[in-house]
């Protein structure tokens, strides 16, 4: 008995067969929500630098670590590892660099700057510029507010938006389970 197969019933199964494990894999909507953070954070090192091309002109970078933890109780960001690297013009500018990691090694990366600063208290704006794992894709902003406790802890507020993309097979859980 001889089977005669044809191009285009070959082709079909060939589309079927990689169609079937697609099929399998979940994929997420776009994740969008507000945000409010609470923050604790401590000083690991600052290093300053004097200038003399005007008076009283210093430039310095400082390094944080801390936690931060979802105020609303909402999965997002809650819990985290956070730190930031902050880097200071004096008298120019005052801005830097924000890292959240979540236990499962996901990482949300934002940028910040300056806007008001009083004795002890700061007020600026953050964007969300990108992450990794379940967070790939993130975009969104908002505004922080920063009280030194000490000359070594501080504590933030963080209030935003953010999106995340739609994926296929991502290991972020769907938020509407």
């Amino acid at each position: 008995m001889r089977y005669h197969l044809n191009s285009s019933w070959m082709c079909g199964c060939v589309v079927l067969a990689l169609a079937l494990p697609a099929a399998a894999v979940p994929a997420l909507a776009e994740e969008a929500g507000q945000w409010f953070g609470r923050a604790v954070l401590v000083t690991l090192s600052s290093k300053s630098v004097k200038l003399e091309d005007r008076a009283d002109h210093t430039v310095s970078v400082t390094e944080y670590d801390g936690a931060v933890f979802n105020a609303d109780g909402k999965p997002f960001l809650d819990k985290a590892r956070y730190q930031v690297v902050d880097l200071t013009d004096a008298g120019n500018s005052s801005g830097g660099h924000k890292t959240f990691t979540e236990a499962d090694g996901s990482k949300v990366f934002a940028k910040y700057v300056l806007k008001d600063a009083k004795p002890k208290e700061f007020r600026g704006t953050f964007e969300f510029t990108g992450g990794t794992g379940k967070y790939t894709g993130i975009t969104g902003r908002g505004e922080y507010h920063v009280v030194l406790v000490s000359d070594t802890a501080l504590w933030d507020e963080l209030r935003g938006e953010y999106k995340i993309p739609a994926t296929v097979g991502s290991s972020r859980p769907d938020p509407t389970k």
